[in-house]
């Protein structure tokens, strides 16, 4: 069966407890809903990157008009940290 990358939501004590292998009703039950209303990512998502990121790019772009480029600025988006690596698995799979 295939994997799927999921983005959920839940407290912070029931990720560390389930990290911590304990776990207690509440937590199952925290962790069972934030996997039902999890977000499934794409199958060959390329890196993820904040909006907050690319914001703040083009804000430094906006002040400081005279270092401006469209070569500048993809070298930065391409430097910028992903907070989710891509789907290396099937990123072949979008040529």
């Amino acid at each position: 069966m295939a994997d799927i990358e999921l983005v959920i939501k839940v407290s912070e004590d029931s990720y560390k407890a389930t990290c911590n292998g304990w776990m207690l009703p509440q937590d199952v039950e925290n962790m069972v809903q934030g996997i039902k209303n999890g977000t499934p990512l794409p199958k060959g998502h390329g890196d993820l990157v904040t909006k907050e990121q690319m914001i703040e790019l083009v804000e430094f772009y906006q002040l400081n008009p005279q270092h401006f480029d469209f070569v500048n600025l993809i070298d930065e988006i391409k430097d910028e940290k992903p907070i989710i690596e891509a789907d290396k698995e099937h990123e072949d799979d979008n040529t």
